[in-house]
């Protein structure tokens, strides 16, 4: 797997519409009260899913820039906090984590991209960067489709 694919697949995810809708888009024009609704029965908020998708792309790249090599346990559910009151500072605290990714993607090399994680986790780092663009994309659908039941999608976004 080169860079390329993975920086392709970072964007598609991110904030270039594709096949799917990208994060970017999935979130304009969306106010702090809507990011905060979920309907009965629903888990989690859109915004809750912003914190879990920070968490896990930030984690990734503590690892990837060498500061976080000891594993750790992480209650996944925990993740997906909700105590920010500030809706803009998570959207740019998503921003600046996307944005490094973006920057990293673009300068890995294959000896990189071939390497282990580290002594802890001796995956090539192309395995889980990948994983994460997917993971990144299936939740993007999940707020899609939280837009859609709150009726706050604009449909010429991307998705019908």
């Amino acid at each position: 797997m080169s860079n390329e694919i993975l920086l392709d697949q970072h964007s598609a995810c991110y904030d270039e519409n594709g096949w799917f809708v990208a994060l970017t888009n999935a979130l304009e024009g969306l106010t702090a009260e809507q990011a905060a609704w979920k309907p009965a029965n629903v888990d989690n908020s859109i915004w809750e899913n912003i914190n879990h998708l920070i968490f896990w792309n930030e984690r990734w790249l503590r690892r990837y820039r060498g500061e976080l090599n000891k594993p750790e346990d992480v209650e996944n559910k925990g993740t997906f906090h909700s105590g920010e009151t500030d809706w803009q500072a998570t959207r740019e605290k998503l921003k600046a984590v996307m944005d490094e990714w973006r920057e990293k993607l673009s300068a890995i090399d294959d000896e990189k991209l071939q390497s282990p994680v580290n002594a802890e986790y001796q995956a090539p780092w192309s395995s889980p960067l990948a994983h994460q663009n997917i993971h990144n994309a299936y939740h993007v659908g999940q707020i899609v489709l939280l837009r859609k039941l709150q009726g706050s999608w604009n449909e010429e976004k991307g998705v019908s």
